[in-house]
């Protein structure tokens, strides 16, 4: 038997056109300061929808990173309990 190709629309012709409307619609459409978190506000009183997911993306590869950081230091204290521990060491002796 031969392989199955996997349709997806945003291959298509129809899904790129889509994907450029989305785009160009994103930078006319106005997001008013009301309707923002005040971290997101401008000082014109509103901001284009393509810069508020800009700023929302930028936040969240902060977020990510601060996550990575602190599963890394996390694993490094399960190892220093774990070496304490095989060495017969109370983890937290009064």
């Amino acid at each position: 038997m031969g392989q199955v190709e996997m349709y997806r629309f945003e291959d298509t012709i129809g899904g790129q056109l889509i994907a450029k409307l989305r785009e160009e619609m994103s930078e006319v459409l106005e997001v008013p300061n009301s309707w923002l978190p005040e971290s997101y506000h401008a000082a014109c009183g509103f901001r284009s929808l393509a810069d508020v997911e800009r700023e929302f993306d930028s936040r969240q590869v902060d977020v990510v990173s601060d996550h990575v950081e602190l599963k890394a230091s996390k694993a490094e204290l399960i190892e220093v309990y774990r070496s304490q521990v095989e060495r017969g060491e109370e983890l937290f002796a009064a």
